[in-house]
């Protein structure tokens, strides 16, 4: 018994998993097609440069937080017996692999602001937080969550069993 997810080769990506945020959260990007109407139509009075400057601003915070949420990504979980293999994609590199063992992994799905977070805990420790980016939505979460915790029922039943013999 195992439980495996692999990332796929575009949301391994780095860039891969900001277009499909993109494609998925199209009405987050109205704002770019205005400004680009304004762009289009020249002369600008001051107050029009005021607005120019004020959208030129909240489009770079608006970017700014959608590249820092989308530096770090689940790119493997690997749950095989009671030994569970979490491997983090920094960018688009595998960088950090950090072994835990199954009874103190939990997850939990909270939501901040409105948008949708998976925690990866072990007690009291947050491990690694997934933003619904990539390939992530709240339905593939909560799918993820429930085979997690199907494969941890399992896993405790067949200790269970294996144990009266």
């Amino acid at each position: 018994m195992q439980l495996n997810y692999n990332t796929s080769h575009t949301d391994e990506n780095y860039l891969g998993r900001v277009f499909l945020f993109a494609k998925r959260n199209y009405w987050i990007f109205i704002l770019d097609f205005i400004l680009i109407l304004f762009l289009a139509v020249p002369p600008y009075s001051r107050e029009e440069n005021v607005l120019l400057l004020i959208m030129f601003a909240i489009l770079f915070i608006r970017d700014f937080i959608i590249l820092r949420i989308s530096y770090k990504h689940l790119g493997k979980f690997i749950a095989r017996g009671n030994n569970v293999l979490i491997g983090i994609l920094r960018k688009s590199k595998f960088q950090d692999d950090i072994a835990e063992w199954l009874p103190d992994i939990e997850l939990e799905l909270k939501y901040k602001f409105g948008i949708p977070i998976l925690f990866i805990t072990s007690g009291p420790i947050v491990i690694f937080k997934q933003y619904p980016i990539g390939i992530w939505t709240i339905d593939k979460m909560k799918e993820f969550i429930d085979s997690f915790y199907d494969y941890k029922k399992e896993q405790a039943l067949w200790k269970i069993y294996k144990g009266q013999e």
